[in-house]
């Protein structure tokens, strides 16, 4: 994963989130704010996925992490699956027929 720099402008509020995880993990200004910026990014792909706007793979593109660790994430937030019935049925004869081809 590549970086790259952006310049932005925060609000006082913002701000004193930021100083006061620098000063009470003992880091530096451009890891807090990264750290705080991808919990925002897990939380909007977590409110995504939830409301069926996107995928679980792409919840876990959007929020850098695994499928595994983005399903523990939602599961922690309590959201459960997004599947409609019929993706449901559909994934269910999927698997009968391969169980009966073996």
């Amino acid at each position: 994963m590549g970086t790259k720099s952006k310049t932005v402008h925060l609000p006082e509020e913002l701000l004193k989130v930021v100083e006061r995880k620098v000063r009470t993990e003992k880091i530096n200004e451009s890891a807090a704010i990264r750290h705080l910026l991808s919990l925002g990014a897990e939380d909007y792909a977590i409110e995504l996925f939830k409301n069926g706007k996107i995928t679980l793979n792409e919840a876990a593109e959007l929020a850098g992490k695994s499928l595994r660790e983005m399903i523990d994430s939602l599961h922690e937030h309590g959201v459960r699956g997004n599947l409609r019935m019929d993706q449901q049925k559909k994934a269910l004869k999927f698997v009968r027929e391969k169980t009966n081809q073996s």
